[in-house]
């Protein structure tokens, strides 16, 4: 399953980040044959950094966290949040100039599995581009993420409130901007991994690590 694992500090976002890149390769060791870290990243307005990583085991997780990053000087609060059920977007190779966004999305229960397929499926505006989502379930009600690149927010926005918000069931819509994504692993590592572990992604791993560059 991946992961968002959110990390609060004393320090600024980008002191932890950098705190984190400095210890990446002894982070990596410590799941080394058990998991992958996958890339970090940082929301615009949040004083928290999001890093995200695979694991077959959720033991493997918990120990990572109980042993490991709860050791980085100055971390004060982690968060946890399941991605289930992730679908990742092929991305075109131009879109260095577009800003990245997640939407978490409150949803009636009974709605959950039509607002996903809705917005999975769903044909974007020009300017737009979707990236990823999953079920999150991480507060009450808010139980969808996705992520989209757009031109500019203000397309963000009117997308959202003549399509998204329409939705039968869905509640609320929250977007954070992100500020800057960070990948800890190539194409060719991710491959190894997810071969040595009998991983069947469902989506194209070439794909779901370089569209997080830049």
């Amino acid at each position: 399953m991946i992961n968002i694992i959110r990390l609060q500090s004393q320090e600024t976002k980008m002191k932890i980040c950098d705190v984190i890149m400095s210890q990446i390769a002894e982070l990596q060791d410590s799941i080394k044959g058990k998991g992958q870290l996958l890339y970090l990243s940082k929301r615009i307005k949040h004083k928290d950094v999001s890093l995200f990583i695979h694991t077959n085991d959720p033991g493997v997780l918990g120990d990572f966290i109980a042993e490991r990053l709860n050791k980085i000087e100055n971390i004060t609060d982690i968060w946890v949040i399941n991605m289930i059920k992730p679908v990742f977007f092929p991305i075109p190779k131009d879109t260095k100039d577009m800003k990245r966004f997640t939407i978490t999305l409150k949803v009636f229960p009974k709605k959950l599995k039509d607002v996903y397929q809705n917005i999975k499926n769903a044909v974007l505006p020009e300017g737009l581009i979707m990236a990823y989502i999953a079920y999150t379930f991480h507060l009450f009600g808010d139980s969808i993420q996705f992520s989209i690149l757009a031109d500019s927010e203000e397309e963000l926005n009117r997308y959202l409130a003549e399509m998204v918000n329409k939705l039968p069931g869905v509640v609320k819509t929250t977007v954070n901007e992100i500020e800057r994504t960070r990948p800890l692993v190539s194409y060719d590592e991710w491959r190894q991994y997810s071969s040595n572990h009998a991983i069947v992604p469902s989506w194209d791993e070439e794909l779901m690590i370089n569209q997080f560059r830049g």
